[in-house]
Parts: structure tokens; C-alpha cells; sequence
């Protein structure tokens, strides 16, 4: 609803007011800043020009007044950038509350006492998602405080001047959702601060639930919900930074894709990783290891291998099975002979009893240390120099050896793999593969579990919250191990069972999580943000969904069908959609399809951009990506080249990749 006159004027008024409190404050910051720099250049000059003078908890007292000095500075310099991004564009919402009027934006703006603008991540502002005129509540402190909503509205501005506004209410149409929905896609994915919808809030401001399990249709806005509930703990945690913060990424594309949210909320970016680069820091018996994609296109590509092991090793079953294995290992590791060092002695019968009775309750080699650590203490008052030489020398008196890649190759060597596997294999071909320079991606979970099991969790306590993407990617045994390992953190896990591209592992239901992650609340998102009706329709037409609904209003854009006989049309379908749109994608089922689009209309078309395994960035104005390779990302419009055949779910992730308009090739 549009504004009177009146009320127009108050709402520039208010603006410009605004606007000058933040000048202010960022001139006042700016000064402050540059007199608090040479302070602290003064008394570090004090400090390093008269540190002799100083008793040791003199010199110490200093350096933690100069460490408070720096944190200072960093404060009040985090603060003026927070202050200069938002100059141009202090708030986006406002609302009336028990007759206060509350305006919110990204991050606050307070004169003396009063708050000119909430942070949209203050408990009052949550009321700007959750409700529309009427009554209205939130949590403080002290509990729910009541009221009523009697006006809420919508702002543009635009290099602080105010281009739109209007009265509102909650309803997922509203036209400055609509507005951004309709607009084209960009290079990097924008924050969605303020046409955040009431689902996706619940999720955003949860912290009650110390772990949660999203399932989320494609384009329900997951990874949105996933950085801005980043930034929501990051606000609301005292304990809480950024570099206490790991995000797991389906891939390095779409880590570039989402780099520009956090710091556009005025946060800094977290710690990133793909499991492939998580699994790299604990397989150091490899030169590297396989990426998920390659791993993926392994299968679509038709490789020769055998589908029925690499789906075993994938399953439960290969989580029992190394169990069992190491149980058996370590029973059977002994000590052959006497332990002898420097004229002192051990018996064998002595040091197997340390290693299956004192120890037993630890995992293999960590006794081996315990041992060594022990024998030490014991006779050489715990000296440094002489624990490898003692640790070396009894590994030497075992039965066993500390060779990873031997004990993992036994595993499958054993009558414990052939009675679980239950199934006639080639023990060559499956060694040969083991003993290559790059582990196969369907063997580097496994091997961490045994290496886990054998050696001890590689624990990592600083990190408090992770955060795992495209939650359908990983397996059941992979969450187990990385739960263990940031034993210390919260988890939040988002995913779409229907957008599965391993054709080795599939969930029912992500609820099986909760198996692993206590305590976890489970939640749905059946709204989608991303396609056009049309679009969506065909989607749920492919896994024969009904539960999915589109949000976007309809331009009435038919999907358009094509024989792939005509493939040799492709290229006015091209025009056709950059005429029209900013970014496009051409979708294959292999990375072999793309290779060959690419190359056929390379010269043709500067900018376009192949999608592979090793992609960081690209050019979003013609995308050539195989379907696995494009999950997460999304392009106004998509032509697919549809030979999916009996790969339904990955036909589903590529149709839901275009926003606007699609073609098909089929």
C-alpha cells in the first residue's frame, strides 16, 4: 500500500537523519582510530626501548595492556566498516509496536541511548519475520513481551535516498519479495536479510536446539538459511567467532559462490572445506585424494569398475565390517621378544600385559605410545631423546607394523570382508586401485575410520559450530566421524534427500541423523524461491512430488520441449536465452557432454565457462556444467541435454537449476 504525502516526507526525514548520525559516527570513528593508532605506537616504542628495565611480570602486564590496545582498535575498526557499508542503505523494514516505531537493518545505529536502527539479528526485530499487522510477540531476556503490530513496511534505498516504500504485511507474495525473485541472477549469492520468510527464520534464530537437521526442496533457500544463521549466532554468542566456525562445501565453485554473504551482513567469512580437502589433512599415505566429483562422473561416464564393492564400502555395512576388523587386529598384535635399551629390560610377558590389560581400553597405537611413554618415565626420567628410539624398537618386537596402507589392504584380504561382502570379487583389481598414488574417494572414509580406530580421533576443539551443505552427499559413516571429531561444536545440517546425485547411497529421510546428532530438532522447507511455476511443476513431475510449492509469481514461460535429434538447433536457443537473461546454463549428464558444447561454441562466445572437478571461478554468462558439477548454483535460464535415462534425481537437480525460463532437449 502506498504511502500519503505526510508520511512520505517523514519517512525522508527520518532517513536523512539517519544518514547524518552515520556520517558523524563514522568521522568521530575515523578520528578515534587514527589518535588510538598512535597511542599504541608510542607505548610500544615505550615498551621496546625500555624492556630491560623491566621485571618479567612488569613486561608481561605491558604486553597484555597492548594486546587490549589492539583489541580496541579492531573493535572500533570492525565497527566504522559495519557503519560504511550500511551508509547508502541503513535499513530495509520498519515496524510499529506497542505504538514504538522500530526500524531494522543490517546492523544498528544508536544515538546516546536510543537505537535509530536494530540489527535485524536483535530479539525485537524477529518480530519484523514472524508477524504481519496484529498481535505480536518476542523473547527478552526476561521472557515473552506482548503487544500488537499496528504498521509494518518495506524500504528501498538506494545511495541514501529513499526509491520505495510501502505498508505490508506478512505474506510471502509481497511485492519486495516478488521484486527480487523476478530480478536476473548474479555472479556471487546475495544475502536475503530482508525478505527473510517465517520458515526460514525459525531456523535462522534456533538456539534452543544445539544441532538441527534441515530438509530443504531445491531452491528453499538452504544455504541462505545456513549463512545467515551464521551470522545470527555470531551476533547472538559472546564466545562465538568466525574462525570458530566450519562450513562444508559441496565443492570449491560453490564455495567462491557464497563467499560475498557473510561480509555483506557485516561478518567476516568462517572456515571453509569440501570433504575431499577435509579427508587430504587426514590421509597423508596418499599424494592425494579423489574429489567427489570425479568420483560422480566415474559412473556417468560409464568407467569400467565394480559398482556392487564401491556401493558396499559406501554402506552401514562397511562401517561394521572395520569395526570388527580392528577388534580383530588388535587381539591378534603381540610383542615377540624381550625389550632391551640402554642395558634396561622388559619382558615380552610384561609388555603384552601392558598391552592387553593396562591399555586395552585405548585404541592400538596409541598403546604403543603409552608404552614407549611408560618405559621412559620408568628408566629415563622421561627424556625426550630417548622416546622414539624406545617407541621404534618395540614397534619392532611386534607382530604388527604402523603401515596404514598394508593394514587397509588386509582388511580386504580377510575372511572378515569376504563373509560380509558375501559376493565373488577381484581381489587384484580391488588391491591394484588401493596402490595408486590418489586414494579413491569411496575407500578415504573407511580408511580415516580405521586410522580412527587404531590410532585415536584427530579431536579438533576450537571449532564450536559446523555448518554441512547438500547434507544428501555425505554418508552415514562420514557424519559419524565427523561428529567425533568436532566433539566440541553444534551442528547444523541442510540438505534435499530428491536432489541425490551418488548413484551408490541414498536416504530415505535425513531423521536417520538423529542416530548420530542428540538432541537435533528436524525440520522442513517445502517452499521454493528459485523456479518459476512452470519450471516447478515439470520438477515435481520427474520424482513425482506433490508437497512442493513455488513462491515465485508465474510469467507464464511454457517449459520448452525439444528431440534431442535437433541438438543442432542448440545454438539459437543460445541467443534466444541471452537476448534475454544475464546467465545461462547448458546442463549435461557427463562432463564428456560438456567438454564437447564447450568446445563447439568456444570461439563463438568469449565468455563461457566449462564447470569441472577443479573449477574455482567462471563465467556466469554461458555455463557449460555437467548436473553434479551444478548443484547449489542457479542461472536465469537452463537448456538440458536430457540423456538421463534412469538417473531421475540428477534430472531433477538440473531442472531445478533454472530460474526463469528452461529448454529441454529430450
Amino acid at each position: 500500500m502506498e504511502l500519503t504525502k505526510e508520511d512520505l516526507k517523514q519517512e525522508k526525514t527520518k532517513l536523512k537523519e539517519t544518514v547524518a548520525e552515520i556520517d558523524n559516527q563514522l568521522e568521530n570513528a575515523g578520528s578515534d582510530i587514527f589518535k588510538d593508532k598512535d597511542n599504541l605506537k608510542e607505548f610500544q616504542d615505550y615498551i621496546w626501548g625500555n624492556k630491560t628495565d623491566f621485571d618479567e611480570e612488569e613486561l608481561n602486564q605491558l604486553l597484555y595492556d597492548n594486546d587490549l590496545k589492539v583489541q580496541v582498535i579492531d573493535d572500533k575498526t570492525a565497527k566504522f566498516k559495519r557503519l560504511k557499508k550500511i551508509r547508502n542503505n541503513p535499513y530495509f523494514g520498519s515496524f510499529v509496536f506497542n505504538k514504538e516505531k522500530i526500524y531494522v537493518g543490517i546492523t544498528s545505529v544508536k544515538h546516546d541511548l536510543d537505537y535509530l536502527v536494530c540489527d535485524w539479528r536483535a530479539p525485537i526485530s524477529s518480530m519484523f519475520y514472524d508477524f504481519g499487522v496484529g498481535k505480536a510477540e518476542y523473547k527478552t531476556p526476561d521472557g515473552k513481551e506482548s503487544g500488537e503490530i499496528t504498521q509494518k513496511r518495506q524500504y528501498t534505498i538506494e545511495d541514501a535516498e529513499l526509491k520505495h516504500v510501502f505498508d505490508t504485511n506478512l505474506n510471502i507474495d509481497d511485492d519486495m519479495l516478488q521484486d527480487v525473485l523476478a530480478s536476473n541472477s548474479s555472479d556471487k549469492m546475495k544475502n536475503i536479510v530482508n525478505t527473510i520468510q517465517q520458515e526460514q527464520n525459525q531456523v535462522i534464530r534456533n538456539n534452543t536446539d544445539s544441532n538441527i537437521i534441515v530438509q530443504g526442496i531445491a531452491g528453499s533457500g538452504k544455504t541462505s538459511v545456513a549463512l545467515h544463521r551464521i551470522a545470527f549466532l555470531l551476533y547472538k554468542l559472546e564466545y562465538l567467532t568466525s574462525g570458530n566456525v566450519l562450513v562444508f562445501s559441496p565443492n570449491n565453485v560453490f564455495t567462491e559462490y557464497i563467499s560475498n554473504v557473510l561480509p555483506d551482513l557485516g561478518e567476516d567469512n568462517t572456515m571453509q572445506t569440501t570433504f575431499h580437502q577435509f579427508a587430504r589433512s587426514f590421509i597423508s599415505e596418499y599424494d592425494g585424494v579423489e574429489p567427489y566429483s570425479t568420483f560422480v562422473e566415474r559412473y556417468y561416464k560409464g568407467i569400467k569398475q565394480d559398482n556392487d564393492i564401491i556401493k558396499f564400502k559406501l554402506s552401514v555395512n562397511m562401517k561394521e565390517l572395520v569395526e570388527k576388523f580392528v577388534a580383530f587386529f588388535s587381539k591378534a598384535a603381540e610383542f615377540t621378544g624381550d625389550f632391551e635399551y640402554k642395558q634396561k629390560f622388559v619382558s615380552k610377558k610384561d609388555l603384552n600385559d601392558l598391552l592387553h590389560d593396562r591399555y586395552e581400553d585405548r585404541p592400538l597405537f596409541d598403546r604403543f605410545d603409552l608404552i614407549a611413554e611408560k618405559i621412559n618415565n620408568s628408566y629415563f626420567q622421561g627424556k625426550d631423546k630417548d622416546f622414539l628410539p624406545i617407541r621404534n624398537r618395540i614397534f619392532k618386537l611386534s607382530n604388527i607394523k604402523r603401515d596404514y596402507k598394508v593394514v587397509y589392504k588386509a582388511l580386504f584380504k580377510s575372511v572378515l570382508f569376504q563373509r560380509a561382502y558375501g559376493k565373488d570379487f577381484d581381489l587384484k583389481d580391488l588391491v591394484d586401485r588401493l596402490s595408486t598414488d590418489t586414494m579413491p574417494y569411496e575407500d578415504a572414509t573407511p580408511f580415516i575410520y580405521l586410522k580412527c580406530l587404531l590410532e585415536g580421533y584427530p579431536y579438533q576443539v576450537a571449532m564450536r559450530q559446523v555448518v554441512i551443505d547438500e547434507a544428501q552427499d555425505y554418508t552415514y559413516l562420514q557424519y559419524f566421524i565427523i561428529n567425533k571429531i568436532f566433539k566440541n561444536a553444534n551442528f547444523t545440517i541442510l540438505g534435499d534427500v530428491n536432489q541425490t546425485v551418488n548413484p551408490f547411497y541414498k536416504y530415505d529421510s535425513l531423521k536417520v541423523l538423529n542416530t548420530i546428532f542428540k538432541n537435533a530438532s528436524y525440520v522442513e522447507l517445502t517452499k521454493t524461491y528459485r523456479s518459476s511455476p512452470e519450471i516447478i511443476e515439470y520438477a515435481n513431475s520427474i520424482l513425482g512430488l506433490n508437497h512442493v510449492s513455488a513462491i515465485r509469481r508465474t510469467m507464464h514461460l511454457p517449459v520448452l520441449k525439444h528431440d534431442i535429434k535437433d541438438l543442432q538447433h542448440i545454438g539459437k536457443d543460445i541467443k534466444y536465452l541471452k537476448d534475454k537473461y544475464r546467465s545461462v546454463a547448458i546442463i549435461t549428464k557427463s562432463i564428456d557432454e560438456a567438454n564437447l558444447i564447450y568446445n563447439s561454441f568456444k570461439d563463438k562466445y568469449k565468455k563461457i565457462s566449462v564447470i569441472d572437478a577443479n573449477t574455482k571461478k567462471y563465467f556466469t554468462e554461458l555455463v557449460v556444467t555437467p548436473a553434479y558439477s551444478a548443484k547449489g548454483l542457479e542461472f536465469d535460464a537452463c537448456i538440458i541435454v536430457n540423456n538421463f535415462e534412469k538417473d531421475k534425481y540428477l534430472f531433477y537437480v538440473a531442472v531445478t537449476r533454472a530460474q526463469h525460463e528452461l529448454i529441454i532437449y529430450e
